[in-house]
């Protein structure tokens, strides 16, 4: 429990700040770039999105179902292409999120993603893939590329003058159990509240 008070009072000192300050200009050549292999270091646009997908969740309250008993991690998961390489793992290593240390796990689209907190669904060229469909109501924060990423995630990436931005689907999160704190809201380029 101390260390979820002392996370979220990290969160509350600055957390916010270091959001804003994340949306750093980039150069707009940067949302061209393809996803780079796992083995290859990720773009700037790349690891500000993967510090963001791990700095939503201070921001969202899952209700108790969403933790298993039998996995004692935070997961952090990504299914389709993984544009975030070794990012995504260096941003979450050591750290914990309600009182579980915090994982990434990298799904095949067979593989169910019910078990984790957050999916973070890439591009994918196969055909029917829709990686949110089988998660609708379930307590998972979905999250996606505006452009190139699948349609129907709770937050999807966008890339606005050279930053790295998103918008927020509240409706979609509330309708699985989710809560976006007002903070999170706030900061978001649009949010859909329908």
């Amino acid at each position: 429990m101390h260390a979820l008070k002392a996370f979220r009072h990290r969160c509350r000192n600055g957390l916010l700040g270091r959001m804003a300050r994340l949306c750093l200009p980039l150069p707009l050549l940067c949302g061209a770039m393809p996803a780079p292999p796992p083995n290859r270091p990720a773009s700037l646009e790349q690891a500000v999105k993967a510090s963001f997908l791990f700095k939503f969740a201070p921001f969202v309250e899952w209700p108790s179902v969403a933790f298993s008993a039998a996995d004692r991690n935070f997961l952090i998961c990504v299914i389709g292409d993984d544009p975030f390489g070794a990012a995504l793992d260096e941003v979450v290593r050591g750290e914990k999120m309600a009182n579980r240390p915090v994982s990434v796990r990298r799904l095949s689209p067979a593989d169910d993603a019910a078990g984790c907190q957050i999916l973070f669904a890439g591009h994918s060229p196969e055909a029917g893939y829709t990686p949110f469909a089988a998660l609708a109501g379930k307590p998972v924060l979905t999250v996606s590329d505006r452009d190139g990423g699948p349609p129907g995630a709770m937050i999807q990436f966008v890339m606005q003058a050279g930053r790295v931005r998103f918008q927020i689907d509240d409706n979609g999160a509330r309708a699985s159990g989710l809560k976006i704190s007002s903070k999170l809201l706030g900061l978001a380029l649009s949010v859909d509240r329908k």
